[in-house]
C-alpha cells in the first residue's frame, strides 16, 4: 500500500516539459540516439529535457512538434483534446514556430514570391498572438514559456539570404513585440546564427544548418534544418536563459 503511494506521489511530480511546434523541435536534422526508439532525431528539445533532468528528479516530455507545421496548424491543434492536456499540465513550454509560414512561400514561382512572403507575415502576425492567448486565456496556463525565433538559414549576403531576412525579421518582431503581454522569453536564435565564426571565414549557418551540403539543383532549397552542433546550440541557448530566469539552480 505505501509503495503505491510511494509511486503515484513521485509521478505527481515530475516536472512536465511540453513542445510544441515545427520540425525544427521534432528533431529535423539531428542524428537519431543510440536508445531512441522513436522516428525523430536527437534535437534541441531533447537535449534541453536531458538539461532539465540535471535540475528536476523527474522529468516527462511531451514533444507535439510536427514536421510541416505552419502558425495556422498550430493554432488549429491547440483546440485539440491532445494539445489543450499537454499544455494545461506543463510547467514549462517550448514554442518553435514561424519557418514553414515563410518556407512555403520559397518553393512558389519566382514572381509570387515577394507577395506571398509579406501575406504570411501577415498571417503570422494575426495567428501569433491567438496562439498565445489559447495558451494563457483560453488553456489557462501558467507555465513558464521560452519562444525561439526563426533563423536564417542562408549564407550572410547570399541573394536567398537577402531574400528571406526582411520577412524573418517581421516574423520574429511579432514574437518580440507580445513578450510581456503573454509572459513569456524569446531565445534569439536568429541573432546567434548570423554572421561568421570568429577566427574563421566559416558561416555558422554551414556548421550548425544543413544549408550548406552538397549544391542542389536551382529548383530545390537547401537543406535548412539544424545539425547536431545546430540543435545543441539551440538547447544552449534555451538553457541559458532558463538558468537566467532561476539563478538559483545554477550548480557552480
Amino acid at each position: 500500500m505505501s509503495d503505491l503511494h510511494e509511486h503515484h506521489h513521485h509521478h505527481h511530480h515530475c516536472f512536465q516539459y511540453t513542445a510544441l511546434g515545427n520540425s525544427i523541435a521534432f528533431g529535423e536534422g539531428a542524428s537519431f540516439h543510440v536508445n531512441d526508439t522513436e522516428n525523430h532525431g536527437y534535437g534541441y528539445v531533447y537535449y534541453f529535457r536531458d538539461f532539465l533532468s540535471t535540475i528536476f528528479p523527474c522529468v516527462n516530455l511531451s514533444n507535439l512538434a510536427h514536421p510541416g507545421d505552419t502558425s495556422t496548424n498550430l493554432l488549429q491543434k491547440l483546440q485539440t483534446e491532445v494539445f489543450r492536456e499537454a499544455v494545461k499540465k506543463a510547467d514549462l513550454i517550448t514554442i518553435s514556430i514561424g519557418a514553414n509560414d515563410l518556407l512555403i512561400c520559397l518553393r512558389q514561382p519566382d514572381p509570387t514570391i515577394p507577395a506571398c512572403l509579406s501575406n504570411a507575415v501577415a498571417t503570422f502576425a494575426q495567428n501569433w498572438p491567438l496562439i498565445m492567448r489559447e495558451i494563457r486565456k483560453s488553456i489557462r496556463s501558467h507555465a513558464e514559456i521560452l519562444v525561439m525565433t526563426v533563423y536564417n538559414p542562408f549564407i550572410g549576403g547570399t541573394p536567398f539570404f537577402m531574400l528571406a531576412e526582411p520577412f524573418i525579421q517581421g516574423i520574429n518582431d511579432v514574437i518580440k513585440a507580445n513578450r510581456f503581454t503573454f509572459h513569456y522569453k524569446v531565445v534569439d536564435v536568429h541573432a546567434d546564427f548570423l554572421g561568421q565564426f570568429t577566427n574563421t571565414t566559416q558561416p555558422k549557418v554551414c556548421i550548425w544548418t544543413h544549408s550548406c551540403e552538397n549544391p542542389v539543383p536551382p529548383n530545390f532549397l537547401p537543406n535548412p534544418h539544424p545539425t547536431d552542433c545546430g540543435h545543441l546550440e539551440i538547447a544552449r541557448l534555451h538553457e541559458f536563459i532558463y538558468l537566467k530566469n532561476h539563478p538559483d539552480k545554477l550548480c557552480y
